[in-house]
């Protein structure tokens, strides 16, 4: 199993062993993970501890937590110390330890990290060449995915969660894509990932639908293959995790990302959705509402929401659709 962004799906594939993100539950209480997690943990987090406890990861061999994401790496560590005092039991907790940092001595220091985890799950560096081409053919049939769509947003959340919760390889070929008229009105989802499709089914509500989102686990979060066949598959990994990564600890421009992924997908709107747990992802908030101002694009901006959206944010969300595209 793995949580959160930029874990190498290289080392995923090479590992052959059945892998997915730990997923998490949306209609549960979490009353043993309430009492040791704080209020600044998300929903998700909360969720897969409760579920840690309870044995439904029990046959996992181990768990890779991202140090991308900063309630997945607090929750490794919460994790591991609970385990080594008696009270959790589960599979061995892993940390990925992916530096983010522009610059030469990031990049190495990541490609030590992908050698590190590669021995954690045995897998030799000399299955890695074999599991980069892999990696990149899924990443085109999820980049081929998305440039398809043309409506039915709820459909293509589920899918992706899916495809995030165990690997895909061997199914995405095979799936039935929905049929009908492209959606007249096109919506970006952007900002925290969704708890599950009642965003998208809220955008769909008023006849306009939710053609792509723009999150670490988005539809296509593998992003376009970037292998290299120069350098030593270890740094080719890091670098193209590098790269793409659009985590909350990523240096890029947000802003300028944010536009140029509305303008990819020919989207009409956009609707930055943020959860309050999401505090390094507010700090972009400023920017990003100028910058969608001056591309002339319209944008809902829902900060510091509810992981449930049980807060008016789905009636938001109907309520300007529905002023916007009148």
């Amino acid at each position: 199993g793995f949580v959160g962004p930029d874990v190498p799906i290289e080392v995923l594939l090479a590992s052959r062993r059945p892998f997915g993100h730990l997923p998490w539950r949306t209609d549960g209480h979490t009353p043993w993970a309430d009492e040791w997690l704080e209020s600044g943990f998300p929903g998700w987090a909360r969720s897969i501890l409760e579920q840690w406890h309870d044995g439904a990861f029990d046959g996992l061999h181990s768990v890779v937590f991202s140090r991308s994401d900063d309630a997945a790496q607090r929750l490794f560590y919460y994790v591991r110390e609970l385990q080594q005092r008696g009270s959790l039991r589960g599979p061995q907790p892993l940390v990925f330890d992916m530096s983010l940092v522009p610059r030469a001595s990031s990049l190495a220091h990541a490609a030590d990290a992908v050698l590190a985890l590669a021995a954690a799950l045995d897998v030799a560096p000399q299955a890695l060449p074999a599991a980069i081409q892999r990696a990149d053919e899924l990443r085109r049939m999820l980049r081929d995915l998305q440039q398809r769509r043309v409506g039915q947003g709820a459909f293509y959340e589920r899918l992706a969660r899916a495809a995030l919760w165990n690997d895909p390889s061997g199914w995405l070929g095979s799936i039935a894509e929905p049929a009908g008229a492209p959606a007249t009105h096109r919506v970006l989802l952007a900002g925290s990932m969704p708890p599950d499709d009642r965003l998208h089914a809220a955008v769909e509500a008023t006849g306009a639908s939710v053609i792509a989102e723009a999150h670490s686990f988005a539809l296509d979060r593998l992003r376009a293959p970037a292998s290299s066949a120069d350098e030593l598959p270890a740094l080719a990994i890091a670098r193209q995790l590098s790269a793409s990564s659009v985590g909350p600890r990523a240096f890029f421009d947000r802003a300028g990302w944010l536009v140029a992924h509305a303008r990819d997908t020919r989207a009409d709107a956009v609707i930055l959705w943020l959860t309050r747990e999401d505090e390094a992802l507010a700090w972009q908030v400023p920017a990003q509402r100028k910058a969608l101002v001056a591309a002339g694009i319209p944008a809902l901006i829902l900060p510091a929401s509810h992981w449930l959206a049980n807060d008016h944010s789905l009636d938001r969300i109907m309520k300007f659709c529905r002023e916007t595209f009148r």
